[in-house]
């Protein structure tokens, strides 16, 4: 749900652990978009006040292969243990613009889908699907505004 400050989260972030138990969650778009970014902070920011310790947003939003290699190295020790508690929440750009995006992806536990009513064409995001695998999708939300 769009809010003036970006999404309301609460329902999605209590939703999401049950969908998947995940240590580090990507946000992702079929399109390059900066909400794609704020529904990433907003899931990072109610976590860390929820959870009492920090989920560390990553903007791996215009990703080039140096800085794709720098965060999948920080997050992949966090998803290679057993997912138990979040710890990061990664912003990407569509692996279809910009496939160093799925070096970062193969690194998370979960994904996240952010479709724009409108905008997100259903064959680009059943491709985000095939790129992450249906068994890492926890979900899609769908931004009205």
């Amino acid at each position: 749900m769009p809010v003036a400050d970006g999404y309301d989260v609460h329902e999605l972030w209590y939703r999401l652990p049950l969908l998947r138990p995940w240590s580090c969650l990507a946000v992702v778009s079929p399109e390059r978009t900066p909400k794609t970014l704020r529904l990433a902070r907003r899931l990072a920011e109610l976590g860390t006040q929820l959870r009492r310790h920090p989920i560390e947003l990553v903007d791996g939003l215009e990703l080039d292969l140096e800085r794709a290699n720098a965060i999948s190295h920080m997050v992949e020790p966090a998803s290679s243990l057993a997912p138990a508690e979040p710890r990061f929440v990664v912003a990407l750009d569509s692996p279809i613009a910009n496939p160093v995006a799925i070096a970062v992806l193969a690194a998370t536990d979960a994904v996240l889908l952010l479709l724009e009513r409108g905008i997100t064409g259903i064959p680009q995001a059943r491709r985000i699907v095939e790129i992450v695998g249906r068994e890492r999708l926890v979900g899609a939300v769908l931004d009205v505004g």
